[in-house]
C-alpha cells in the first residue's frame, strides 16, 4: 500500500511539472506577436519586428509601421522615407530581418552598422547569387531569396546599379571581423538589447 501511495505521489508530481512546462510554452507562443509586413519587404518571418536597411542605415519598425533614421545625432521616425532617401528603391533594396528578441535596435546601432556595412553583400555573395538574394534573415541565419512573382524586378537590377554608381561614390565595404566573426553574420542580442517592459515608454526617438 505504501508503495502504491509513493507511486501515486510521484505521478502527481510529474503531472504538475508537466503542467507548468506547458504553461511556459503557451506563454512563449502567445508572446510571439505577428506583425503586418509592408509590401516592399521580403517574405515575413514569424516574430520579426524590425528590418534593417544597411544601404541607408535605416530601420523599419513593423509594430509602428514607420522608418527610424538618424538625423543630426537624433533618431527620428517617419511613416515614409525621409527626403534624403527619397530616391532609394525599397522594392529592390537589401533588407535584413533582425533577431526577433531585439528591441529598438537603433539604440545599439554600432553593432548593426559594423556588422552590416553599406553594400557589404556585394562582396559577400557571388555575382550569380546577388541577383537572386533579397536580404538576410538573422533568425534562420540564411538569405532571403526573391519570390517567383518578384523575379521580374531583377531584370532592372544591373541597370539600376549602374545608374546608382554614376550618381554617387560608393566606398567598398571594409573587410574586417566583428567580435571574431565575418561581416554579414547575425548580431548577438545581449540582455541589454532586449525589451525592458518597465521602461518601454522610453523609446529613444522623436516624431
Amino acid at each position: 500500500m505504501k508503495s502504491f501511495n509513493k507511486i501515486s505521489i510521484a505521478i502527481l508530481i510529474i503531472i504538475s511539472l508537466s503542467g507548468l512546462t506547458n504553461c511556459g510554452t503557451t506563454s512563449f507562443i502567445s508572446a510571439g506577436v505577428q506583425y503586418t509586413n509592408p509590401p516592399w519587404a521580403p517574405p515575413y518571418s514569424s516574430g520579426v519586428r524590425y528590418y534593417y536597411l544597411p544601404d541607408i542605415e535605416t530601420y523599419y519598425d513593423l509594430s509602428n509601421q514607420d522608418f527610424v533614421y538618424l538625423d543630426n545625432g537624433q533618431w527620428l521616425s517617419s511613416q515614409t522615407l525621409p527626403s534624403i532617401y527619397s530616391t532609394y528603391d525599397l522594392y529592390s533594396g537589401f533588407a535584413i530581418a533582425l533577431n526577433f528578441n531585439v528591441y529598438q535596435p537603433w539604440m545599439h546601432h554600432q553593432y548593426y552598422a559594423s556588422n552590416y556595412p553599406r553594400f557589404y553583400y556585394r562582396n559577400l555573395y557571388r555575382n550569380a547569387e546577388i541577383t537572386t538574394i533579397r536580404g538576410f534573415n538573422e533568425n534562420e541565419r540564411k538569405p532571403f531569396y526573391w519570390r517567383q512573382e518578384d523575379r521580374n524586378k531583377r531584370n532592372d537590377f544591373k541597370q539600376n546599379e549602374r545608374v546608382e554608381r554614376k550618381q554617387q561614390i560608393i566606398t567598398p565595404p571594409q573587410k574586417f571581423n566583428y567580435h571574431g566573426k565575418n561581416i554579414g553574420q547575425p548580431v548577438k542580442v545581449r540582455p541589454n538589447m532586449k525589451e525592458n517592459r518597465k521602461e518601454n515608454n522610453k523609446n529613444g526617438r522623436s516624431k
